[in-house]
Parts: C-alpha cells; sequence; structure tokens
C-alpha cells in the first residue's frame, strides 16, 4: 500500500490522474507506505474518518491535521496503490 500527502487547497481536489484514473501524482513528499512516520505519528486524523489501511486505491482521508515544527496544515491522505 502506498499514499501520498495531497494539498487540495493549493494543488485542487483531486490529485492528477493518467487516462485510466490512475494517481500519478508524488504529492507533497512523495509516496509513502502506511508505516511512514509522517502517517503514523504526525497525522491526526478527522474523527469518523476511515483508517487509512480500509480505503481502496484511488480514495482519500480528507482533512487530516499535520502538525511538524510548530506549523500546522490540513492534507488529504490518498491512497495511490
Amino acid at each position: 500500500m502506498k499514499y501520498i500527502l495531497w494539498n487540495s487547497n493549493r494543488d485542487g481536489d483531486r490529485p492528477t490522474t493518467d487516462e485510466d484514473g490512475a494517481i500519478i501524482s508524488d504529492g507533497v513528499l512523495g509516496r509513502l507506505t502506511a508505516d511512514n512516520v509522517y502517517l503514523k505519528v504526525y497525522a491526526q486524523y478527522p474523527e469518523g474518518q476511515p483508517l487509512i489501511e480500509d480505503i481502496a486505491v484511488g480514495e482519500a482521508v480528507r482533512n487530516v491535521r499535520f502538525h511538524l515544527s510548530g506549523e500546522t496544515g490540513f492534507y488529504d491522505v490518498w491512497r495511490v496503490e
């Protein structure tokens, strides 16, 4: 399983896809596994959202809060593989 962090405020509602609908964007940090520290430690997932392991390829958990080095931002976590 691989994921990307997507900044929908800056880059649009959905990541870039190819002609078959597969996500081809690497998001803001490249492709990450479910064990990546950004997805497991720094992420604060909204209540009531599915776990990232439960979303299908092409689906997202939206408005995940990340707090790192005094900066806070909200990103979408998209499953890409």
